[in-house]
């Protein structure tokens, strides 16, 4: 009788916990949402031109490197903000 009763009761709870859980049909909708909000350009335009490369150039700045004479960042724009120095914002 005892054994029963613990079953019964155990079934009651199971039925009371269960309906307090939400169905949620897009798992994970929420988490690949917020990561396409941190991409810059989710789809960007491929070039097919090669990007200009010059020993000269890369030694040059390797040099500068070494001497410590390196040239600041230019400021560069994006799709999310007017412009980003590299720096802390104003």
């Amino acid at each position: 009788m005892a054994a029963k009763l613990i079953r019964s009761c155990a079934l009651m709870a199971a039925l009371a916990l269960a309906g307090c859980t939400p169905i949620d049909t897009g798992f994970g909708e929420s988490v690949r949402a917020n990561q396409a909000l941190h991409v810059i350009n989710p789809g960007p335009v491929a070039d097919d031109v090669p990007i200009a490369a010059s020993g000269e150039r890369a030694a040059a700045a390797a040099e500068r490197y070494r001497k410590g004479e390196v040239k600041p960042p230019a400021t560069v724009t994006t799709t999310g903000s007017a412009s980003a120095s590299g720096g802390p914002p104003k």
